[in-house]
């Protein structure tokens, strides 16, 4: 039995090839792009680069996100992210196509306040298809 909970099964149109995860309360826009690696980052918010519009719309396919709670990364992925993301007002976790509304995204609530530590991980580990994010109460 895994140690993590599933909390979201969803998926998200790569918009300008990449999907967000924000602190729904205090989203942003991180700075930078693809070439920068695959996340760019703010306190409250973390674009994760995925496979392009292109091979989206040619392979009929969103990328599939997956948010977890718990402890094992062990199969989730390449880890791309491990830092902690602040946490404020209602405290929830939304995922988001770029640039869309904030009542355009699925979200979920997160335990407290603060900083809480995020890994993200991607598979396959160039182009993403599937973004698994394990939220660690335990760091």
């Amino acid at each position: 039995m895994s140690p993590n909970e599933l909390l979201l099964d969803t998926e998200i149109f790569p918009d300008y090839g990449h999907i967000e995860l924000s602190n729904r309360d205090e989203r942003d826009i991180p700075e930078g792009s693809s070439a920068d690696g695959p996340v760019a980052f703010t306190a409250h918010t973390v674009d994760v680069f995925t496979m392009s519009v292109d091979q989206a719309v040619h392979n009929d396919q969103d990328v599939r996100v997956r948010i977890y709670r718990g402890t094992d990364g062990s199969s989730l992925g390449a880890m791309v992210f491990d830092h902690n993301i602040e946490f404020t007002g209602e405290p929830r976790l939304a995922v988001y196509q770029p640039l869309a509304d904030a009542d355009e995204g699925e979200e979920i609530p997160i335990e407290r306040t603060g900083p809480v530590r995020i890994q993200i991980f991607i598979n396959p580990p160039q182009d993403a298809e599937e973004v698994n994010v394990l939220i660690r109460y335990d760091l």
